[in-house]
């Protein structure tokens, strides 16, 4: 589509929209939308295709040209659009960011070319700012990678109404900031659960299937370790072990088997509204992804003083995101959430026959069926890990084999952290 100085693809526009939650391009656009496409196509793409002289808008030319040659004069927008090719939302993100930078220059009544030291200055802090918007987007990607989201979503009372299009994720993290928070908790926790667990998976008999990239020292082809010998090559060799583009053989081998069922009893009672809503169910993702790496049947049975959502999901598969959007309300029932987990495991045995459960709560419930439930739990293999925010240990003890208490609801503590994450002996 023809823009202002640059034929920007179709495709890329409806991706750099459709991120945005913005209408579909049209020659009608405002230059200032249509610059935003411009840009988008730069960083999305790497390159965009110039428009014949006679094509291009003779108004707004020079002024979108005095912002792309600022852009690509800079090595921080270079950077930026090294950091965002081929991602639709974080190129749409780093849009946003430029674009807020530069409001001060632009006037789309008049097409006035701005000053270029000016727009050099605003650039350099946009791409800046951008890129470490991009980086916080991706830390909070990277907790929801186990989470399958439908429709978007808009406001609505109570719960958020379900619209009929599909929004970027980028778009949702920055309209919901509880969402957003939960999201950068998850990432973080995932982070530690992975240095705390030890991998133990042992390969059989492995075998070589096909070339790859990467920067296995054990792995490389001869080719590869002929040029860290020679010493014209040897830098060159360096930088593809640095950026993991060394041509490497690729082996397959065999997985020991997963283990059982992970089952989170996740409290949901009116206590647990704000910040301890948001941590349990930052911790619900981490142990998903957790789950998803062992490949086990991953489960969640919310719960206050009834079950009021479950949710199973088998190896491969994605939780619903509705599963995050769920309310604080009522009182507390553990032996109805423990019962329920326990059906749950004994439905899905694992091969190994080794299940955990973990219990996180704010409060205390009676315990009448407690010690038939523990017991129940010990003839399947099922080890049960209490997690108490701000409960005293001897309220989950009727319940629990190993008990933790939260005190920090901005991180995860590290005695909390080896309970939920550390491999189980």
């Amino acid at each position: 589509m023809k823009r202002i100085v640059y034929d920007v693809g179709r495709w890329p526009c409806f991706l750099h929209r459709e991120a945005r939650g913005l209408e579909l391009a049209s020659p009608s656009d405002p230059p200032l939308r249509r610059l935003e496409d411009e840009l988008f196509e730069k960083l999305y793409a790497g390159e965009a295709e110039a428009l014949a002289d006679k094509d291009q808008d003779s108004k707004w030319a020079g002024w979108a040209s005095a912002i792309h040659t600022a852009c690509e004069q800079l090595p921080a927008f270079n950077r930026l659009a090294d950091d965002t090719r081929g991602d639709a939302d974080a190129s749409a993100l780093g849009v946003e960011e430029l674009m807020e930078q530069l409001k001060p220059t632009i006037d789309e009544q008049n097409a006035n070319q701005p000053q270029e030291e000016t727009v050099r200055k605003l650039v350099r802090e946009g791409a800046e700012a951008a890129s470490a918007a991009v980086e916080e987007y991706r830390d909070a990607a990277a907790g929801l990678q186990q989470v399958m989201f439908g429709a978007g979503r808009s406001s609505g009372e109570g719960r958020r109404a379900v619209d009929d299009r599909k929004v970027g994720l980028a778009r949702r993290l920055r309209g919901d900031p509880r969402l957003k928070r939960i999201a950068q908790l998850a990432g973080r926790f995932t982070r530690i659960a992975q240095q705390k667990r030890r991998t133990k998976v042992k390969h059989g008999a492995e075998e070589i299937t096909d070339v790859e990239l990467g920067n296995d020292l054990g792995r490389l082809l001869p080719v590869e370790l002929v040029k860290l010998r020679h010493p014209r090559l040897h830098a060159l060799a360096l930088r593809d072990l640095l950026e993991r583009k060394a041509m490497q053989y690729a082996l397959t081998g065999k997985e020991r088997l997963g283990k059982g069922p992970l089952v989170l009893l996740l409290d949901r009672s009116g206590s647990m509204e704000g910040d301890k809503d948001t941590w349990s169910t930052a911790v619900a993702l981490a142990l998903m992804g957790l789950a998803h790496t062992e490949h086990r049947t991953f489960a969640v049975v919310a719960f206050t003083d009834q079950i009021v959502f479950e949710a199973v999901v088998k190896p491969g598969e994605n939780l619903n995101g509705d599963a995050l959007d769920l309310p604080c309300t009522g009182g507390t029932d553990i032996d109805t959430a423990m019962a329920r987990g326990l059906d749950i495991i004994d439905n899905n045995p694992g091969p190994l026959h080794e299940a955990d459960m973990v219990l996180v709560t704010d409060g205390a419930s009676p315990a009448e069926r407690a010690v038939e439930l523990k017991g129940q739990a010990s003839n399947l293999g099922v080890t049960v890990l209490g997690i108490g925010i701000g409960v005293e240990r001897h309220s989950l003890e009727p319940w629990c084999d190993v008990i933790e208490a939260v005190t920090d609801l901005n991180c995860v503590e590290d005695g909390v952290a080896n309970a939920l994450f550390a491999e189980r002996t």
